[in-house]
Formats: C-alpha cells, structure tokens, sequence
C-alpha cells in the first residue's frame, strides 16, 4: 500500500516541547539544539552609574539604563556560542555592554553615568546618564540602531534647587530635576524571557536632590540594566552615587521535530517546508 512514497510502517514525526528559552545572568556560553539555525536574542546592557556629589547645593544626575535591544531570526552556529553579560557601571561610571557571540557578535550598549561634581559630564550610552548644572545631557542609543536601545537623559531642573536630571531609560527620556523623585527614565516592559510575565528593563536611574540626606536609594536593580542614583549634594557632605544593575541576555529557539525508522514523504515536506524537520 502506498503511504506517501514509503512503503512500510509510518511514524510520524515527534515535535519538541515548542519554543525553548535559554536566560543568561552572566557570563556563559550557549549551545544551540539540534539543527537550529537561527535564534531571537534578547540583550540587556549594564546600567551606568549615578553621579558624585562634592558638597554643592544641587543633585546629581542619575544613570543612564542599559542599551535594550531585542533581536529576531539571528544566525547561530551548531559549535557554542560566547555569551557576555554586561556589568553595572559604579559611582559615575558606564555600564559594560552585553554581546552575544564572537564572529559576527550582536551587543547593546552600557548605560551612561550620570553627570556630577567630581565626576565627568553626564555620558552618552544605551540610555544616556542625567545632567547637572552646566552641562548637557548624556545621549541614548549610542550603538546608532535602526530601532532605539534607548533614550536620552533628563536636564538639570531649575531654581532654587538645580536638581540633577534623571538617567534615560528604554521606555522613556530622563527628566527634569525639577521633576524628582519621577525623574528616572521609564523602563520597558517585556515578557521575552518569560512569557506571560513581563519584567521592567533598562530604566533610568534617579537623580540626587538638595536638601536630602544620603542615600536615597540603593543599587539600580541586578539583572534588569536599571541606572544607578544620583548623589545627594548635601552641605558639607556630598556622597557618592550608586551604582547601575548588571545586564541580561535571553535567546529563544523556535520547535523542532524528529523522527526515527520509516516516515511519509507527506510528513517530511510538510515539517521541512514549516522549518520544525531534525534529523
């Protein structure tokens, strides 16, 4: 009896257990499943570090969060792959940026630092580091990608306070001092590595104010890119600002299927030509 050009018993082929999903909090190496050519890639950068005070009568700037990017039908080789997952920046640093792979790797870009008084100007980065007074704002998606990694940070805030501005986020631009405490660039919500329950990615840091005794805050959040705080310019003291919360890479496969033994011709063009055929 005919059964699709095979003559002999039919076994259909064993679809895998759907999408699968590898998260990394740090460093590591991802191995791709059988016959799996291509991934979606999640990648969170570092985020950059809130800015120092030295005992003025303004706040500083928060950090940038880290560069968000989320990348479709990415190639991926059988041989594993080099996974980096970018660190918070300290007190008035930049945050490190995530990578995955080495040949023709994807990355995005650490979190600026928020600017300060005995720290550099705000800086440039995924998302940009928060301004203090007489200086500009750090810019965001410094990687120049077609779709924003993220956004500016905010402008120093007005009379008679001068509050730092607050570090750009993926979601949204820092703001303005005179804005604190809802100065921080708005995170961006995704359920990427975790379907059905969204995680809050790569917001901006909060800048510091005057008067305010330090701290205000801890760390930017591990694991999810946040920027870290700016410094509270209290007199005599002036502080340091926190640091930004570390990267995260995500990357999901599509299903496969396999069959062993004998199996119809119908079956193998169906699953080779719907991409789900291992063998």
């Amino acid at each position: 009896m005919s059964n699709g050009g095979i003559v002999g018993p039919v076994n259909n082929p064993k679809i895998t257990t759907g999408t699968v999903i590898t998260n990394f909090t740090g460093d590591g190496t991802f191995t791709a499943r059988t016959n799996q050519t291509v991934a979606d890639v999640m990648l969170v950068a570092g985020g950059g570090g809130g800015g120092n005070a030295g005992g003025n009568t303004a706040g500083c700037g928060g950090g940038g969060g880290g560069g968000f990017r989320i990348v479709t039908g990415h190639p991926i080789p059988s041989s594993g792959v080099p996974v980096t997952v970018g660190g918070g920046g300290g007190a008035a640093t930049k945050g490190s940026n995530s990578v995955f792979g080495a040949a023709s790797p994807i990355s995005s870009t650490g979190g600026g630092l928020g600017g300060g008084y005995t720290s550099p100007a705000a800086g440039n980065g995924g998302s940009g580091g928060g301004a203090p007074p007489g200086t500009s704002v750090g810019t965001g998606n410094e990687g120049s990608y077609p779709s924003p990694e993220g956004n500016n940070g905010g402008a120093v805030g007005g009379a008679p306070l001068y509050a730092g501005g607050g570090g750009g986020g993926a979601g949204g631009v820092g703001g303005p001092g005179n804005s604190y405490p809802g100065n921080a660039g708005a995170a961006t919500p995704s359920d990427f590595n975790n379907p059905g329950s969204a995680t809050n990615w790569s917001g901006g840091g909060r800048s510091g104010r005057y008067p305010a005794s330090p701290p205000t805050g801890g760390a930017g959040t591990t694991n999810a890119g946040e920027g870290g705080k700016g410094a509270n310019c209290t007199i005599p003291q002036g502080g340091s600002g926190t640091a930004g919360g570390s990267g995260y890479v995500s990357v999901k496969e599509g299903p496969s299927a396999i069959a062993s033994g004998v199996w119809s011709m119908y079956e193998l063009y169906d699953n080779v030509k719907g991409g789900t055929w291992t063998s």
